[in-house]
């Protein structure tokens, strides 16, 4: 059958038109439909860039690190240092930053400070969930390096097993200093110690410890203290825990033994020049605090 040139355009443009409306069908379906999910997967890209190094050290599974024996002693030592070091006087409202690991969120209430657990994530408040529940402390979230406060908000600024996670330490010690009125305690792990060999021995530690270490940065004393200077503070008390590796007392588990080592080392001012982890705390230049030197 013969046709004209009219109906011959007419039959292809009908179907060109089809062919585009599949195609167009298509692209609605499988990519604009996907664009419009963009915003909350970028949100959660931003989200997962921004979470801090409590999402590990407060989770069940590091936990596990301080069970038994050896482990309450180690976080004894911690938490009796943290509270000399912590003024009640000038220290009434605290901000915990990277604290929902819950090591001593209980002293903290129980010595009457006003205390605000800040979590890199909602995750993150499992551990302390009790007290937040009971209204005994608050527990907010936000970005470790961006901290959602005003200048000087907190009396005082607390932050334990983070410093040496961060990847920006200096702008991380900057933010705490920032919104901290009166003082900085933080701890780090330091290089004249054991650490050392941090580099050389990870392995070994990793192989100890089944796996639940992670990398971690050392510190020179005065790399922290330069870095505070700068903001305005001035360090003003420090503390080395312990002198031999927290590896060691984990393996031996043996806390008569352990205790007795560290206190001969303490005794001969081996703990002094070579203990580690180190609590350091710092107050503003110009402040009406002292609380000395601890060791």
């Amino acid at each position: 059958m013969m046709c004209s040139l009219s109906d011959w355009v007419c039959a292809h443009v009908a179907g060109g038109s089809f062919i585009h409306w599949k195609l167009w069908s298509w692209l609605h379906s499988h990519v604009i439909g996907c664009l419009q999910h963009l915003p909350l997967l970028v949100a959660s890209t931003v989200a997962s860039w921004r979470a801090g190094p409590d999402v590990v050290s407060s989770s069940d599974s590091y936990a596990l690190r301080f069970r038994g024996a050896i482990g309450a002693w180690q976080l004894g030592v911690q938490n009796r240092v943290l509270m000399r070091l912590l003024d009640k006087k000038t220290c009434h409202t605290v901000l915990d930053v990277g604290g929902g690991h819950g090591q001593y969120t209980d002293d903290l209430i129980g010595r009457g400070h006003h205390l605000t657990v800040l979590g890199s994530a909602p995750e993150t408040v499992h551990r302390i969930r009790r007290q937040v529940e009971a209204g005994a402390c608050r527990f907010e979230t936000g970005d470790f390096m961006q901290l959602p406060y005003g200048d000087r908000e907190f009396d005082c600024v607390v932050s334990i097993r983070q410093l040496a996670h961060v990847d920006d330490p200096a702008g991380f010690l900057a933010e705490l200093c920032r919104v901290a009125r009166h003082a900085v305690i933080v701890d780090f792990p330091s290089r004249f110690s054991f650490n050392a060999l941090s580099g050389l021995l990870f392995p070994l530690k990793l192989l100890l410890e089944n796996k639940s270490t992670r990398p971690y940065t050392v510190f020179p004393e005065s790399r922290l203290e330069a870095i505070l200077s700068a903001q305005g503070f001035r360090v003003t008390g420090r503390c080395p825990q312990f002198c031999t590796p927290m590896v060691f007392h984990r393996v031996v588990r043996w806390v008569a033994l352990i205790r007795g080592i560290e206190q001969l080392c303490s005794r001969l001012g081996l703990t002094r020049w070579f203990g580690s982890p180190i609590l350091l705390r710092a107050e503003r230049l110009g402040g009406e605090v002292d609380a000395g030197q601890a060791t």
